[in-house]
């Protein structure tokens, strides 16, 4: 990735739009990004990666954080970057989340954070293809276009303050996700996940099998399979035998069933003859009840006969009955009508001597039918009157309202005028109350930067009293150890003596005088140190001394980083004054409270207008309202005049007119009172003479239908009496003396046919019960009585024999049936373990190995990455080596932090002043920041020769360089300057004055009180 243009609006310190072309510097491709503490030169960096991933470059803000103080609401925070990546030119703009004005009427509104990637032609002006659009999608498409996200980018490419030295002083884990991503070994991890998921699965798979295999044996209640093959065996030979007892139990039960049979048989025909004679004996006792049923048969036979002629007569006298009684009910009738004629007559005669009162109801109604017209004219004036009262009102409404309005009118046009003086006198001011708010402003921001530093202070300050305890404690244990190292080395040469003649053995020559006796040879009456314990003190002796030297140049950086923060706050807190002692939120209140001020002032001069405006339109309407209360007047005057003439003839009229009956309905109801009673007085005369009328119809129609009746009634009892007597003889003749016998004897035709059928079974039992008797007889002749519990005995033994000689041989043949079955799946289970046995032998080593279960705790990946990061270091050791002058070279260990860590990726750094290799994190500050630089270089140059894709065409570094001495920097700078050979283009940021007089093309930074600007100076 290389930088072509980037353009910054109200972003950070930068309130207008700032840009910065990257053309300018020509072919120069070293440059200096210069400027004051605060004035802005990281926000140049944050800008860029803000626009690529839409975060800082020190990852501690967001794009919402860096909207500009300084910007007006008018002015929208935006980042417009132009970039190289190979031959191919893009472009993005991206803006955060922020507050703007609204387009359409006033005040603001939230507008969301948005994001577009372009690719470009040649001339970064001429985007032409939108690849993505959206924070999210554009992000993604970046990290795909670049080959890494954010912090990998801020970790190779934009080298950020405080992130400087991750990519050295990381561990093994997070140096393998920077180069996993820089390099794109995926695959081997991949391969490392196959390799043990395979492995894992073969292992579940044997374990499966074997738990199935343990489970049969299990089921089976044996050790193995060769004690379960002997068993079934066993089981076989149980079988066979077990056959043979089945089948004699079988014979024994069958011959014992046969005899209980026959048995059965014979007790069966001798109850049989005994139930026969007593069935017989049962029918044959109801010979006499048979008799008795068919003489009553007989009897009910002759009555059947009579049947007809006594429905007849029961007929003709129902007939008799019914005509007595309809004739009593017309003669009832007839004296009814007789009295309701006389009723009706006498009526009737009441009501006409009713007509003096019908002529007189007659004459009021047409009396109060001549009053409706008159009564109508006087509600007509009545309704004129109340119309005149209402347009009377509603002018003197009118008149009020007018008057109402005009005075509302007046206190508006008095609030408006103070509103305008008002409004004038704060837009006057509006030039020195922006002056003012953006002083406070300023205030603040100093206010903040001191308080920041002020913490700084303090932090630094903890960070020394802690560094200087672990110092002094570091240092009394160097001086312990070495003291006790000392009396070790003495203690170890005096007792060299003794420690030879440890050693002497009696005939054996002495190393030091050559006897071959010894007879008082030299020991110590303490224990002596061995040559192994001096070395680990020695060992030990030398890593508190670098631990303390290197304590000792942190306290001296922590001074030094003291100082400069201490500096930075005495030149605020002079150029703050009397401020620096009032706290922030003081200070703040001002702030907004000037704010509002200006803001006020502002709205005040849009708002002058406006009032005028509406003074005018008041004034107008104040004029208007006066010319229209005269015409009001005048109108109250005419309906005035207009009302009195309508009482008047209200007043008239009603004397035409009864008062009780002036209103309508009080003579509608009267009339309809009137013209009711006439016609209920009508009605009642006319419906009294028709009723006499009628009445005296009705007698005549009552009498004859009286006559009918009884001449019916008298033939109906002459038919009925007839018909009894024909009844009578023909009952004497069928044999029955009375009627009681006749009763008796009557039966109905299912209670005879009930009878027939009893007769005839009754015969046809008596046949078949003797025939069955002989049939018995004949069977059980010669027969005796079988004793069946003997027999029964006999029978449930051999079945129970029988029963246990079937059970044991279905016993024995399940289980070799499940044996069978046990012995075939274990020999299939045995068949595929063995398989899984045999390729989980190469498979398993496999995954162990390419899964880091190794001495050193090294993957596949890793083991490739550690390839790829001894590239690395050869390449970082070519710059460090001349940065260092000849002292540091970089080199990869297959050491471990920790025994459960993974290794292979750990650095380490080779002192060649001391021809020891150790920790990089043992380097001093300055160290630190060249052996960084020169990682990151040599990173971007292997990355680079791989080609995979990934173009680091660029590098930025934001400080360090004030931690190095001249000499250093002088290295530092030769190393960077190289890198123009690969037309790679390299920045960074400091403050420290020699880099400015060294590098002729640089970015300067400037601050101001509305803003930092920026530009290229190039020499």
């Amino acid at each position: 990735m290389r930088p072509l243009k980037l353009s910054m609006t109200a972003f950070g310190p930068y309130a207008a739009t700032q840009v910065l072309d990257f053309s300018e510097l020509g072919n120069r491709s070293f440059f200096l990004i210069h400027g004051p503490t605060g004035s802005g030169k990281t926000t140049i960096l944050d800008a860029m990666c803000y626009a690529l991933y839409g975060d800082t470059s020190g990852a501690l803000r967001d794009g919402k954080q860096m909207r500009s103080d300084h910007a007006g609401l008018a002015t929208e925070t935006e980042v417009v970057f132009d970039f190289a990546v190979g031959s191919q030119h893009y472009c993005i703009h991206r803006h955060p989340e922020q507050e703007r004005l609204k387009k359409r009427g006033e005040g603001t509104t939230n507008m969301p954070a948005g994001a577009e990637l372009w690719r470009s032609n040649e001339l970064p002006e001429g985007k032409n293809s939108l690849i993505a659009s959206g924070t999210g999608k554009v992000t993604e498409a970046v990290e795909k276009l670049l080959g890494f996200k954010s912090d990998q980018f801020r970790q190779v490419v934009m080298l950020p303050q405080g992130e400087f030295r991750k990519l050295l002083i990381a561990d093994s884990k997070e140096r393998q996700i920077i180069l996993e991503a820089l390099f794109r070994t995926e695959f081997y991890r991949q391969v490392e996940e196959f390799l043990k998921n395979e492995a894992k699965q073969l292992k579940n798979d044997y374990d499966h099998l074997t738990d199935q295999k343990n489970w049969v044996l299990q089921q089976a209640g044996v050790q193995s399979a060769q004690e379960l093959l002997e068993l079934h065996q066993r089981h076989l030979i149980a079988l066979e035998e077990a056959l043979k007892q089945l089948a004699a139990g079988k014979a024994a039960a069958a011959r014992a069933q046969e005899q209980l049979s026959a048995g059965i048989q014979t007790r069966d025909k001798l109850n049989e003859k005994k139930a026969a004679h007593q069935a017989w004996a049962a029918i044959d006792a109801g010979k006499e009840d048979i008799e008795a049923a068919k003489k009553d048969l007989a009897a009910a036979r002759r009555a059947l006969t009579l049947a007809e002629a006594e429905n007849s007569f029961k007929i003709r006298r129902a007939e008799a009955a019914a005509a007595e009684k309809a004739y009593q009910q017309k003669l009832a009738g007839k004296k009814q009508t007789l009295l309701a004629m006389d009723k009706a007559r006498e009526k009737a005669a009441a009501e006409k001597e009713k007509e003096p009162e019908r002529e007189a109801v007659r004459r009021e109604a047409n009396r109060l039918e001549d009053l409706k017209q008159k009564v109508i004219g006087l509600q007509t004036a009545k309704t004129a009157e109340t119309e005149a009262q209402l347009k009377l009102r509603a002018a003197e409404k009118r008149l009020n309202q007018n008057k109402e309005e005009e005075s509302t009118l007046k206190t508006d046009i008095e609030a408006k005028t103070k509103d305008r003086d008002a409004a004038q006198s704060l837009a006057a001011r509006s030039e020195g109350l922006e002056a003012a708010y953006r002083e406070a402003e300023r205030t603040v921001r100093q206010k903040q930067a001191l308080i920041a530093l002020h913490g700084e202070e303090a932090q630094l300050q903890k960070k020394y009293d802690h560094g200087h305890k672990i110092y002094q404690q570091t240092e009394n244990n160097y001086l312990k150890i070495k003291k006790e190292l000392t009396s070790l080395q003495e203690a170890w040469n005096k007792g060299q003596s003794a420690i030879l003649a440890g050693g002497l053995v009696q005939g054996n020559p002495c190393p030091v005088c050559g006897s071959t006796e010894h007879p008082a040879p030299a020991w110590s009456d303490i224990l002596l140190p061995s040559e192994k314990d001096l070395k680990n003190y020695q060992q030990n002796l030398a890593h508190l001394e670098a631990a303390r030297d290197k304590m000792r140049e942190q306290l001296s950086a922590l001074e030094a980083q003291k100082r400069e923060a201490a500096g930075r706050a005495g030149d605020l807190e002079k150029e703050l004054g009397d401020q620096a002692r009032i706290a922030l939120a003081v200070i703040q209140k001002q702030a907004l409270e000037a704010k509002n001020l200006w803001e006020s002032a502002l709205k005040a001069a849009e708002t002058l207008k406006k009032i005028n405006s509406a003074l005018v339109e008041l004034e107008l309407r104040q004029k208007a309202l006066t010319e229209k209360q005269a015409e009001l007047q005048q109108e109250l005057q005419q309906k005035s005049l207009l009302l009195e003439s309508a009482r008047t003839t209200v007043r008239e009229r009603e004397a035409e007119i009864p008062e009780q009956l002036r209103n309508p309905s009080d003579l509608r109801a009267a009339l309809g009172t009137a013209n009711k009673r006439l016609e209920q007085l009508t009605l009642a005369y006319e419906t009294s003479r028709k009723n006499a009328e009628n009445a005296g119809k009705a007698l005549a129609q009552a009498e004859t239908a009286e006559q009918a009746a009884r001449e019916a009634f008298t033939a109906a009892r002459i038919r009925a009496r007839d018909e009894y007597n024909l009844f009578i003889e023909r009952m004497l003749a069928a044999g029955f003396a009375t009627t009681d016998q006749y009763i008796k004897a009557r039966k109905t035709p299912g209670q005879i046919q009930l009878l027939e059928q009893q007769i005839t079974e009754f015969g046809e039992k008596l046949r078949a019960s003797r025939d069955r008797l002989e049939r018995a007889a004949q069977a059980a002749e010669g027969l005796a009585e079988p004793e069946l519990d003997e027999l029964s005995a006999a029978l449930t033994n051999a079945e129970s024999a029988r029963e246990l000689a079937f059970k044991e041989y279905a016993g024995l043949q399940a289980q070799t049936g499940h044996e069978a079955e046990w012995l075939q799946t274990i020999n299939n289970l045995d068949a595929t373990i063995t398989k899984l046995e045999k390729r989980y032998s190469v498979m398993g080593r496999l995954a162990d190995v390419a899964n880091g279960k190794n001495n050193y705790g090294i993957t596949f990946q890793r083991f490739v990455l550690g390839a790829l990061l001894d590239d690395v270091t050869v390449a970082a050791t070519e710059r460090l080596k001349l940065m260092s002058r000849g002292r540091y070279h970089l080199q990869r260990t297959l050491d471990r932090a920790r025994r459960n860590a993974a290794g292979g990726l750990e650095l380490e750094v080779f002192d060649a002043y001391t021809g020891v290799a150790r920790s990089v994190a043992t380097l001093s500050g300055g160290e630190t920041f060249l052996a960084s630089l020169s990682l990151a270089l040599g990173l971007a140059d292997v990355v680079q020769s791989y080609a995979g894709g990934i173009h680091l065409d660029t590098i930025f570094v934001d400080e360090g360089f004030g931690t190095l001495d001249t000499e250093a920097l002088d290295m530092a700078l030769r190393a960077l300057v190289d890198l123009q050979k690969g037309g790679r283009l390299v920045g960074i940021i400091s403050h420290v004055p020699e880099l400015k007089e060294r590098i002729d093309a640089r970015l300067e930074v400037k601050p101001s009180e509305k803003g930092s600007v920026a530009k290229f100076i190039v020499a």
